[in-house]
């Protein structure tokens, strides 16, 4: 994928990123939305005219109170059905925004956007305000609320005197300089969005168990406080910066139209019909402006703003999501080879693989070996086809890889990985999501945990301490009910080892090895390992050197040679008691 194919857009503008976030809102209660929009809507009526009661106090004061009544009681009640409306529409929202928030992430094809600083500040904004979509119908129908009642405010000062019309006029600046000083702090905001990751991120180090002994060990606690300080204040120096250069802009608005509303005041003092209402309206409208200003700025800043941030997902991910149609094979012919692959991280210039050839044929276990950084990981990824090569190609069966379905691939392909995720649910559970058309099966179950060399609990047990009884596993035991879950999927075309069993010792690693390199299918089996003496057993070893393969053949083969693998062998046979070759 080129650099082009995955540049930073502009976000798409307001209003079609609007109808997209109300189409999806819609699907959580269609009905719910009739009902509060009518009644939110609704409640501005009563509420704007208590003004005209209060008017009316001095020349009938029985109608005024009559009046009064009905619209207190009447407005009570709708803004009663309206916040109940809307609550439970926002609820059910919720989870309509979170499940598509996921699921669009989930169909971006490969991993490079996780890479990307600029993309990653993008969706941290819309991560961290996705809960707010949820209310995006309700801000919307509170924003025509609030501007009901500031129209029939300003058409009952108007009714007093025309000239008060001027009221609602002087009193646009200051929607306006709220609507420029909430783009100034969106980008702002945005603009520090890494520092709030960092923060963020020493935060959850200081107050999560993973970290903890190593904090206190090395007695790091000070380190990480430091550097989330920095990061919080960096962040918070650019928002404050932004608030205050607006914050003068904003004073000012609101000043002239006080200025305003004391010379309406003065010009009637005299009248006492005309006096009580714009006292009354008049004092409602400066409300009524604030209150549409705050909908108004948190209806940008926080709805419509996540809403062209979500448009913008929606619209990177149609752009990444492969198009390739093509099936992989029922089985493997000839194997996976790699055509001078070469592959760097984006936006880096470090060549991490290097124009790597080679076969792997059908049928084989190949073992990947190097030293840390050699690109091992690195070449595993590319053959699940989470990242794409940055130049070269990989073919399966001689049919490019880059033109078979990605989703199709990958139901074809198991493993384990170094950096397995422990799903906390219970043990056949963490297991069977590996194979999920399998996942209640018993016998298939059974048949990963034995090829695991069994795991740790029983498989009813529910893992994990956020659940009410659930049990801890050790780092080693994690990685068991990981590599069963590898185990999974009978006979794929690829199942990639890498480092699947970091945490155990060296003899449950090698007997695992020896048990299914005896056993292997027809397809690939990629293992990864930094331990040489458990791939010996492999049908080929390829040795990763600063991102070039410079050496490949069997063990016995490579000891012969006497090269970079025959020297790193004999180190680690001399420093594991070993001997021979």
């Amino acid at each position: 994928m080129t650099e082009d194919s995955t540049a930073l857009t502009e976000l798409p503008g307001w209003l079609p990123s609007l109808i997209r976030s109300l189409k999806l809102g819609y699907r959580a209660g269609p009905l719910l939305i009739a009902v509060a929009f009518g009644t939110t809507v609704a409640a501005a009526v009563p509420d704007a005219l208590l003004a005209l009661g209060f008017s009316m106090l001095g020349t009938n004061p029985a109608a005024a109170l009559a009046m009064l009544a009905v619209l207190g009681v009447g407005g009570w009640l709708l803004a009663t059905v309206s916040s109940r409306a809307n609550r439970r529409f926002a609820d059910r929202a919720a989870i309509v925004v979170e499940q598509h928030v996921a699921c669009i992430q989930s169909t971006i094809t490969t991993l490079e956007h996780h890479e990307r600083p600029d993309v990653m500040d993008r969706i941290s904004v819309l991560r961290d305000h996705a809960e707010a979509l949820s209310e995006l119908y309700q801000q919307l129908f509170w924003t025509l609320g609030a501007l009901a009642r500031l129209v029939i405010t300003v058409g009952l000062l108007m009714a007093a005197n025309p000239w008060f019309g001027l009221l609602g006029v002087i009193a646009v600046p200051t929607v306006l300089v709220s609507t420029w000083r909430s783009d100034a702090e969106r980008r702002a905001e945005e603009a520090g969005a890494q520092h709030d990751r960092l923060a963020k991120h020493m935060f959850e180090l200081g107050t999560t168990p993973g970290p903890a002994k190593e904090i206190r060990v090395f007695g790091v606690q000070d380190k990480i406080k430091d550097l989330r300080q920095r990061a919080w204040w960096r962040r918070h120096r650019t928002l404050s910066r932004a608030r205050w250069r607006t914050a003068w802009w904003q004073a000012g608005a609101h000043a002239l139209f006080g200025l305003a509303y004391l010379v309406a005041i003065a010009s009637v003092v005299h009248q006492p019909t005309a006096l009580l209402l714009v006292l009354a309206a008049g004092g409602r409208l400066a409300q009524y402006v604030a209150n549409t200003v705050q909908t108004t700025q948190f209806f940008r800043t926080i709805w419509l703003d996540v809403s062209r941030r979500l448009a913008w997902l929606e619209d990177y991910a149609a752009a990444q999501r492969d198009a390739a149609t093509q099936s992989p094979p029922d089985r493997l012919d000839t194997g996976i080879r790699l055509e001078n692959v070469t592959f760097r991280y984006p936006g880096t210039t470090r060549t991490v693989l290097d124009d790597v050839t080679v076969t792997l044929p059908a049928g084989t276990t190949v073992a990947v070996v190097g030293e840390n950084g050699a690109g091992k990981s690195t070449l595993v990824k590319l053959l699940c086809r989470l990242y794409s090569p940055t130049a070269g190609r990989i073919l399966v069966d001689g049919v490019d890889l880059a033109a078979i379905d990605p989703q199709q691939w990958r139901q074809r392909v198991s493993g384990s990985f170094q950096d397995f995720f422990p799903f906390e649910y219970t043990a056949a559970e963490s297991i069977g999501v590996g194979d999920l058309p399998r996942i209640d099966d018993p016998v298939a179950l059974d048949a990963a945990a034995a090829r695991a060399g069994g795991v740790p609990v029983p498989l009813p047990t529910q893992l994990g301490v956020t659940w009410e009884n659930g049990v801890d596993l050790s780092h080693g035991q994690w990685q068991r009910v990981a590599l069963a879950r590898g185990f999974m999927r009978d006979e794929p075309l690829l199942l990639v080892l890498d480092e699947p069993t970091s945490a155990l010792d060296a003899a449950t690693e090698d007997a695992l090895f020896e048990r299914y390199a005896r056993a292997k299918g027809p397809g690939v089996t990629v293992l990864v390992s930094h331990r040489l003496a458990t791939v010996r057993m492999a049908d080929l070893i390829l040795v990763l050197d600063g991102s070039r393969l410079v050496e490949c053949g069997s063990h016995a083969e490579l000891m012969a040679a006497d090269g970079r693998y025959a020297g790193l062998y004999r180190i680690q046979a001399r420093a594991y008691g070993r001997t021979g070759s």
